[in-house]
């Protein structure tokens, strides 16, 4: 093994112990404040509870009323509670209940015989803002069960004006009837095709893009653990002394990439197999490939960072600001869909996006989409990266004084 390897790696070894302690309270915080975050995203699709006040409270309208909050359309926006106007009123008070229905005395012969009536929906204060939507899917339905009144009326007249007895008169409206609960309780199966789409454009899921973005973070704040492989040579007269014993640039940089890529490599691993309990994994040659290419170039932008800047208090602070703004970028402290399209958008340019774009495709991102441009921005980071930290090495020895 060459001097240097040797060199850095006792200085390794010698933080092993307090960088593995350190990463497991990081993976902890992590996660936690990742949950936080991904249920802040997640808050708007879980079904929303609603009170429905029968003041009918017949065998008919119980029928109807559970017909209808069984189909799978109306399941998936909402729980529906059948409860007195009381309870309903102190829920939606209280915060228990998003919306309240109420639904008047007689309100099925009115739907039967086409009579005009109404029923009142109550909208919460977190629900007001979608007053318009709801407006529109109550006139929906309201348009859809005037369509099917009408047509059963256009039928009896029909009826009468034929002649017809009360027999063939009953008959038609026991089978228009029978026809238009079937047409009602398959309509939402076969009028609309559900269509799953990805989490704010990002081709991934919302699990998925927040599993990206908190293991990207992971990958990089993990490597600012072994400040000593980073520091322990930064003065001149030992750059001097490995120098003159015939050390180069490369050999003294290939440690302090080498050492921290060993020490991420067994956690991601970890870590992957922890999060396939929760995110579905697409393990392919291009994923995985996308991957180790993302623990490389963190190693790569932390380990050259770090030595660029060495002679410098706080460079840890520093780095680690860095990566906390690339997470805000991204969407990470903030719910992506809530910040402007150019911020996160501007995200995907930032050191922390560049290591998510190589793990993207583990979680469902097409990696021809995602890894090039993932690369191409790491590259140039990696780049500087290794430009100022070469840069360092080569000014350092020539200065008047240890720094």
């Amino acid at each position: 093994m060459k001097p240097m390897l040797q060199r850095d790696l006792k200085l390794f070894m010698r933080g092993l112990i307090p960088a593995l302690l350190l990463t497991v309270l990081l993976a902890a915080a992590l996660a936690l404040a990742g949950f936080s975050v991904l249920r802040g995203a997640s808050a708007g699709s879980a079904p929303v509870q609603v009170a429905v006040v029968d003041e009918e409270g017949g065998l008919v309208s119980r029928f109807c009323i559970n017909l209808v909050s069984s189909q799978s359309y109306i399941a998936s926006l909402m729980d529906v509670d059948r409860v007195s106007r009381k309870k309903a009123l102190a829920g939606l008070e209280d915060g228990s209940y998003a919306a309240v229905i109420i639904l008047p005395e007689g309100y099925t012969d009115q739907i039967m015989y086409g009579w005009e009536g109404e029923g009142e929906i109550i909208l919460s204060n977190g629900a007001a803002a979608s007053a318009e939507i709801v407006a529109s899917v109550a006139d929906l339905g309201e348009r859809l069960l005037a369509a099917g009144q009408y047509g059963v009326f256009a039928g009896e007249e029909v009826v009468r004006e034929a002649g017809l007895s009360d027999g063939v008169h009953g008959d038609f409206l026991d089978r228009s009837n029978v026809e238009l609960l079937n047409a009602a309780t398959g309509f939402y199966d076969t009028a609309f095709k559900d269509v799953v789409s990805t989490y704010n454009g990002t081709g991934l899921s919302v699990e998925g893009y927040y599993a990206a973005t908190w293991l990207g973070l992971f990958l990089l704040v993990s490597g600012l653990f072994f400040t000593a492989l980073y520091t322990a040579d930064n003065s001149r007269s030992l750059l001097c002394r490995l120098f003159s014993e015939g050390i180069r640039p490369a050999d003294y940089l290939s440690g302090k990439v080498l050492y921290p890529l060993l020490f991420k490599l067994p956690l991601f691993a970890l870590l992957l197999w922890g999060l396939s309990r929760l995110v579905p994994l697409k393990l392919t040659a291009g994923s995985l490939l996308g991957a180790l290419l993302a623990v490389l170039l963190a190693a790569c932008l932390i380990s050259f960072s770090a030595v660029a800047l060495a002679s410098r208090k706080g460079w840890a602070g520093l780095l680690l600001g860095i990566t906390a703004v690339g997470l805000f970028f991204c969407g990470g402290l903030v719910p992506r869909s809530l910040l402007p399209a150019w911020l996160s958008a501007l995200g995907d340019y930032t050191p922390l996006g560049a290591v998510c774009a190589c793990l993207k495709p583990l979680f469902g991102g097409d990696p021809a989409a995602v890894l090039p441009k993932g690369l191409a921005v790491g590259a140039v980071y990696a780049g500087a990266a290794l430009f100022f930290a070469l840069r360092h090495l080569k000014a350092m020895p020539g200065k008047g004084a240890d720094a």
